[in-house]
């Protein structure tokens, strides 16, 4: 609109000298004073200062996330109502910013979106100035971009049982988490050994320095594979198998227990090493469907890999094909579950060594998970 005004104002300014018009002199006068004083509302410094917060960070998917704005006013004028918007996302967010005296200070907290999965950003709090006419407008920027985790639910899944009866020791294998708790075997040294766990004794008899291998028998190790293949899921059931997939692997995590995940598009996050469980939720916060992959081809891989106490399949609809390889992995772990998560919720199939569970949807899986995986 405001350049409208000043074409229209220059037209008639001209029009008026070439004809002699006075009136129309006038009018062209007028429309270029109110183009300037438009000009000169709207460039004038803004001494409107916006800090925001954004509190937690991390938050589970339909649960409260806060933008704090705290402002002030810095001029020595009187500031108007105004009003902000905090994109979020593909959306956005409008606060109302009251009118502020000189040196006023104010806050107003609002709700950030958090009903959908996903890893957001939030980008800096918009505020548009207009002049008096409504000509011209211009928008500044407070802030920089934040990033907000609207994790998956997490629901109350049990930790699983061993699935067996260990003696006081605990099997020691190569598949064990190394640990200081039990003597497994002597090996060879590797660079970055401790030199207290050298056998001095078998060194010398072999020329070459060995070492204690200790292993922690008692540390359980869960690893999770999620089906992320589109074929297998609606939209929603997607949404509920992440849902379960997160819920399995904090209940793997308890007492910091370490966990694997891994997708049939390859990923492989967390180990024997990592006590802690955030990066596995962050990841499981973005995940998207992927029809690349193959489920049988992660199934096989994790034949030659170290194996643990418990294995989880999260999946949609389930295909009687796969059940094989999912039992070669016995001798890999203690329990084997496979969670299937499909709105027709058919018969889960029998199949000896692996506990299957049918569901429509996460609650439901979360009901027969505690009801069936601690027998």
């Amino acid at each position: 609109m405001g350049v409208a005004a000043l074409l229209g104002g220059i037209a008639a300014l001209v029009l008026g000298l070439v004809l002699g018009w006075t009136a129309f002199d006038l009018l062209g006068i007028g429309l270029l004073v109110l183009v300037g004083i438009g000009l000169v509302n709207i460039l004038r410094p803004s001494r409107l200062a916006i800090d925001r917060a954004i509190q937690p960070p991390r938050v589970p998917k339909g649960s409260p996330a806060i933008a704090v704005l705290t402002f002030a006013n810095r001029g020595r004028r009187t500031i108007g109502v105004t009003v902000a918007n905090q994109p979020f996302g593909d959306t956005s967010v409008r606060t109302i910013i009251p009118k502020m005296r000189r040196g006023e200070r104010g806050m107003r907290t609002y709700r950030l979106p958090t009903r959908h999965r996903g890893v957001f950003d939030v980008g800096p709090v918009e505020v548009t100035r207009r002049d008096s006419f409504e000509m011209f407008r211009a928008t500044r920027k407070h802030g920089e971009v934040e990033r907000i985790w609207v994790y998956p639910r997490v629901l109350g899944f049990r930790t699983l049982p061993t699935g067996q009866t260990r003696h006081l020791e605990g099997p020691s294998s190569d598949t064990s988490p190394q640990g200081n708790i039990t003597f497994h075997r002597l090996r060879d040294y590797v660079v970055g050994d401790d030199l207290r766990l050298v056998h001095w004794r078998s060194s010398a008899r072999t020329g070459t320095l060995v070492v204690k291998h200790n292993v922690d028998t008692s540390q359980p190790y869960t690893v999770l594979l999620f089906d992320q293949r589109p074929g297998r899921y609606t939209a929603e059931a997607f949404e509920e198998a992440v849902d379960v997939a997160a819920s399995v692997v904090v209940s793997g995590a308890a007492n910091k227990a370490p966990v694997e995940l891994r997708l049939t598009n390859g990923t492989v996050i967390g180990g024997p090493r990592l006590r802690e469980v955030t990066p596995l939720i962050d990841h499981l916060t973005g995940v998207e469907a992927d029809p690349d992959g193959s489920l049988q081809t992660q199934l096989i891989a994790l034949r030659r890999a170290r194996g643990g106490t418990s294995f989880i399949m999260v999946t949609g609809v389930l295909e009687q094909a796969d059940l094989p390889y999912v039992t070669a992995l016995r001798r890999r772990f203690d329990r084997l579950v496979v969670v299937s998560i499909d709105p027709d919720r058919p018969g889960p199939p029998h199949f000896p060594g692996v506990r299957i569970i049918v569901a429509a949807d996460a609650d439901e899986a979360c009901a027969a998970w505690n009801l069936q995986v601690q027998v």
